[in-house]
């Protein structure tokens, strides 16, 4: 499949916690600061905050009123879905109804949660968000970065897309405003089979003290095969070490 842009849908919340690892963590991150970068018309934020987190989603679609934002993601879930049916980048029989369903649902979701709480959601966009460094305990960033990268180097995107460079400067933006983990998904290539995005590998290979990352396998099924993990960077703590004591 490949885009001439960003579109605009969403993941339901149950979906958005495989793809990041969280479904057994919930309770880990209660009272944290979680930022979701971008949000879309995802139904994640709802769900975080039913569970007693502080999360704040960002999107630069936000600045569009709830009718237009509806209307822009049924134009491109449509625009998604009619060019997946032809896609070779899905596996064989892969059922894109649920798909549709589940993208529906969490859009209602989203426009009911954006319209009893606009606290949570801001109009901002990589690679400069409008929030002070270490603002977040935790930073979420799903079908973004390595995703919209240029069709030759494994993304979606026809022409220069998204580029490495690019990719350097945004996760270093996430970073910033992150004081504990950092996790995107996905970090594979929009191929069949699936591979490690070359992207992420560089990114993985070059990140600055005091981070460390991985991949890990995450359980999110979008039809891919092969590798489907996603990238997980956590930022170290120095430790104190006490000054030795007189020798006795």
């Amino acid at each position: 499949m490949q885009l001439d842009g960003v579109v605009f849908y969403g993941r339901h919340g149950e979906h958005a916690l495989q793809m990041f690892g969280l479904e057994q963590e919930l309770q880990r991150w209660q009272g944290a600061r979680v930022l979701d970068c971008p949000g879309g018309p995802g139904s994640l934020a709802a769900l975080l905050a039913a569970a007693g987190v502080e999360v704040i989603a960002c999107d630069p679609l936000y600045a569009l009123s709830n009718a237009e934002l509806r209307q822009r993601t049924l134009d491109d879930l449509a625009l998604s879905l009619r060019k997946s049916e032809t896609s070779s980048m899905l596996r064989p029989g892969f059922d894109l109804e649920p798909v549709r369903r589940s993208h529906l649902e969490s859009l209602e979701a989203f426009l009911a949660d954006r319209e009893a709480h606009p606290e949570r959601y801001l109009a901002a966009s990589l690679p400069e968000l409008p929030f002070a460094s270490g603002s977040f305990d935790l930073v979420l960033s799903g079908h973004l970065l390595f995703s919209y990268a240029p069709v030759a180097d494994g993304g979606l995107m026809t022409g220069s897309g998204l580029d490495l460079l690019w990719h350097r400067t945004a996760l270093a933006e996430l970073c910033r405003v992150c004081r504990s983990d950092v996790r995107l998904y996905p970090a594979h290539t929009q191929t069949l089979p699936a591979l490690r995005h070359p992207y992420a590998e560089a990114l993985l290979a070059d990140l600055p003290s005091p981070w460390q990352g991985s991949f890990m396998p995450r359980s999110y099924d979008q039809g891919f095969s092969g590798c489907t993990d996603g990238l997980q960077l956590t930022r170290q703590l120095a430790l104190s070490v006490a000054a030795p004591g007189p020798a006795r």
